[in-house]
């Protein structure tokens, strides 16, 4: 058995409207998370957590970003078991591709690595003013060779959404999908399918949460921990608990927002 807490888009930093609302709800990123390292730490004790992107919310300051970006880290680094970490749209706007290697203390934004009983592939969605998303030619020939490699199943974890879900009455991307999907996504989910290895995948980015199945693999959305879900200004506080035994996987995302989800995964040969 393996278990796993997921955490999506904290965006720290200064709130702003959106449409004449404010829906992200930053002014509680930092307690959130500090609450969360111990919760999660204690009560499920995990092997590992994944940071699913948006740590920080862009401002007009790298230096700003930078800082922001930096407490995020440190305050996974509460936590005692290992972190894998996700590059989010809103953390490339200032930070280059170089500093956030730095910040995130890996020497690729894509990488993998054995935990528990599982392989776990993080991916890296590049962005440009949070659209044009692509997972380029290097990158999927990386990922081809990486899943070659394993006999372990897989957990692929990324930003940005490779599955057709939908967006109907999401105030975010309903009008905007080119905003929200990875542009190459069939591509990628062509390799992740002909591997025979890859169980399920995970992303945030969407403010919501969702689940599809496609040609046997699992694509699993998590709500943003400080998305707007009620009123008056009643935040999300989302995170996912995760558990994996045998061809059993069972999802329960804690919070304003709950949702919970039990599948039959496919045989890994």
């Amino acid at each position: 058995m393996t278990t796993f807490a997921l955490i999506a888009d904290p965006h720290i930093g200064h709130e702003k409207p959106y449409e004449g609302t404010v829906r992200k709800l930053s002014r509680h990123s930092t307690a959130y998370l500090h609450e969360l390292a111990d919760e999660i730490d204690k009560g499920f004790a995990p092997d590992f957590q994944v940071q699913l992107g948006d740590l920080i919310e862009d401002s007009d300051d790298t230096i700003v970003d930078r800082d922001n970006f930096t407490q995020g880290i440190s305050l996974f680094d509460r936590m005692s078991r290992p972190t894998l970490s996700v590059i989010g749209n809103h953390d490339q706007v200032r930070l280059s591709q170089e500093q956030l290697r730095e910040l995130n203390r890996t020497p690729s934004l894509y990488f993998s690595r054995d935990l528990g009983d599982l392989h776990c592939v993080v991916l890296f969605s590049s962005s440009i003013d949070h659209t044009d998303i692509q997972i380029e030619q290097t990158q999927r020939d990386w990922l081809q060779q990486d899943l070659s490699a394993t006999h372990k199943p897989t957990m692929v974890f990324l930003h940005h959404p490779l599955d057709e879900q939908s967006l109907i009455g999401n105030p975010w991307f309903e009008k905007y999908p080119d905003y929200c999907f990875v542009q190459e996504r069939h591509i990628i989910r062509d390799i992740l399918e002909r591997s025979g290895k890859v169980q399920a995948v995970f992303n945030g980015h969407v403010h919501q949460n969702a689940h599809s199945q496609i040609n046997g693999i699992h694509y699993i959305t998590i709500q943003s921990l400080v998305e707007r879900v009620a009123e008056p200004e009643v935040a999300s506080r989302a995170y996912g608990l995760c558990t994996v035994e045998g061809n059993t996987l069972r999802l329960d995302v804690a919070g304003n927002d709950p949702f919970n989800l039990v599948v039959r995964l496919k045989e890994i040969n």
